[in-house]
């Protein structure tokens, strides 16, 4: 009898790669929930009205007049727009003929259908971290004018014609700016915390986040290694590692080092050179992310066509971001 262990037609099988496929981890930049502030009920437009604090406001009374020594609320307004954004994907099922993958097909005139199988919903689950990840990379690299960016203005865009943000942005010379040290990315930070303006200084260090690049996030944690900064500032939340800069929470950006490789947000130009590797220290409450949780056309799903022999994936949803206060928000940049 043939060995059918060593010769059958097992011998040239190619299907376990499922797992590199569909389930490789992707890298999640952030907890969109925890680090934004995410307004659900965004149909299309959101007027967004803002009161600059109110100083000086205290006058020595000189006469009994409504008008005298007045001064206004200064509302201002500003525009969250929300629009259509759309995800189309499709894959020719015979793809996965001759991989194990074909095992989860199903039976009769209908094995082409992966409807309701477990690598479609592997399909879904991939497709949805995806958006995940480039609701964060618009967010913050949006500028309606790159391919694969101009889908709407994103935060980088939006502070970068703020003339009073870039004006009060932090500068620091770096020896090579693209790889800063542990020294200098510990002196960024020391400088954008301390030049930050009061509005921001005043808000709990548990309501703002300090969002860094990559590189500069690796810098300072070099600050922390081996040291007994290591147990005073950092710790475990939810089971992830919490880095903090005088109890304010750095957060990893890696979808910088994409917007950065494509773009050049004013927020990083500097003499006409677009930088690599910054931070910017923020009031989380200042960053809106707007979409409509209730619309109904708002959806994912995984459908096959007989007639293309073809499983789609459809997402459609709304997506717009604005940012409130110049007052709360503090950029740094190595040059």
């Amino acid at each position: 009898m043939a060995n059918v262990a060593n010769k059958g037609t097992f011998a040239t099988y190619s299907g376990a790669n499922l797992n590199e496929i569909f389930y490789e981890p992707v890298f999640r930049s952030d907890d969109i929930m925890r680090n934004y502030r995410v307004l659900p009920n965004v149909k299309h437009k959101m007027n967004v009205f803002t009161s600059a604090a109110l100083t000086k406001i205290v006058q020595k009374y000189t006469a009994c007049s409504a008008t005298s020594g007045s001064t206004q609320f200064n509302i201002d307004e500003k525009t969250i727009t929300a629009g259509r954004m759309r995800v189309a994907l499709e894959q020719c099922t015979d793809e996965f003929f001759g991989t194990y993958i074909e095992e989860m097909y199903r039976n009769g005139v209908d094995v082409m259908n992966l409807e309701g199988t477990q690598l479609a919903d592997a399909i879904v689950n991939r497709a949805v971290k995806g958006i995940s990840q480039d609701v964060v990379r618009l967010a913050w690299g949006g500028d309606s004018a790159t391919a694969n960016y101009d889908q709407m203005s994103g935060w980088m865009k939006l502070m970068g014609d703020n003339a009073t943000v870039l004006a009060a942005r932090t500068e620091l010379s770096a020896v090579a700016p693209t790889a800063p040290t542990a020294a200098e990315a510990l002196s960024l930070l020391r400088n954008m915390y301390d030049s930050a303006p009061a509005a921001l200084q005043q808000v709990p260090a548990a309501d703002k986040k300090i969002f860094v690049s990559p590189k500069t996030y690796n810098s300072y944690l070099q600050n922390l290694e081996g040291t007994s900064a290591d147990l005073a500032i950092t710790n475990q939340q939810d089971g992830l590692l919490v880095v903090k800069f005088r109890g304010v929470e750095l957060v990893p950006m890696y979808e910088w080092d994409t917007i950065l490789a494509d773009t050049d947000p004013a927020m990083f130009l500097r003499g006409g050179v677009n930088g690599t590797e910054g931070a910017c220290y923020c009031a989380v409450e200042n960053l809106i992310i707007g979409s409509d949780v209730t619309d109904p056309e708002g959806s994912f799903k995984v459908f096959y066509d007989d007639l293309e022999e073809k499983m789609f994936f459809r997402g459609y949803f709304k997506l717009g971001v604005q940012f409130l206060y110049p007052s709360l928000v503090q950029w740094g940049i190595f040059y």
